[in-house]
């Protein structure tokens, strides 16, 4: 009995680890989730748009970016996007099971 639970918990693991490395989301993935999670929409260039409060918009200009696409199982995503009145917004994300989560949200005014 004991030897059949180990057994199953083996292979569920191997199954969960074979599983997250085949669904690490990607870059476009990101922008995707950035956009619904945060209202900041990004073109193909590195100039994008956030909605603000009463349907206004603001340019937001990407002016740092950090991907680290090196580990197995997950990825974490960077950006520092900067807007023209030098107020900066910070996201920090992981990705895992094909998904974005929140690290860290910092805006500075």
């Amino acid at each position: 009995m004991k030897k059949g639970l180990i057994r199953i918990g083996m292979i569920f693991s191997i199954l969960l680890l074979f599983y997250m490395s085949t669904h690490r989301p990607n870059e476009e993935q990101f922008y995707s989730w950035l956009l619904n999670e945060y209202d900041i929409e990004c073109h193909a260039s590195i100039t994008c748009t956030k909605k603000m409060e009463g349907n206004s918009y603001t340019t937001l200009i990407e002016t740092g970016s950090n991907i680290k696409n090196g580990y197995l199982l997950f990825n974490t995503i960077g950006k520092i996007y900067e807007d023209e009145n030098g107020s900066r917004t910070t996201v920090k994300a992981i990705g895992i099971f094909g998904k974005y989560f929140t690290i860290m949200i910092d805006e500075q005014g």
